[in-house]
């Protein structure tokens, strides 16, 4: 990824924990981001309307919890990863 705007978005802390609440489209899926997780460089999304079933420690389905991605949203050279390409935010572009 060649985009200096965001490279310098994977690179800013606090502008990355500015994204979350934000609403993006993930693999034609309507997700919120919802942390993001500096030490492993993943940007967590859970669905809006797409649910599925967590187990407890038992391995028994126990209660349904929105979809999550994590997604690792920069490189251990600290650029951008691919996954920038298949999320768009919904809300507008990022400024």
């Amino acid at each position: 990824m060649s985009d200096p705007a965001l490279q310098g978005l994977v690179q800013d802390n606090e502008a990355m924990c500015a994204l979350v609440g934000r609403r993006v489209r993930y693999l034609n899926e309507a997700y919120e981001i919802t942390d993001v997780i500096f030490s492993e460089d993943m940007m967590i999304l859970s669905a809006d309307s797409n649910t599925e079933m967590q187990e407890d420690s038992y391995g028994r389905a126990h209660r349904r919890v929105p979809k999550v991605q994590n997604l690792r949203f920069r490189d251990a050279t600290g650029l951008p990863t691919q996954v920038w390409e298949d999320v768009s935010f919904l809300d507008g572009p990022i400024v």
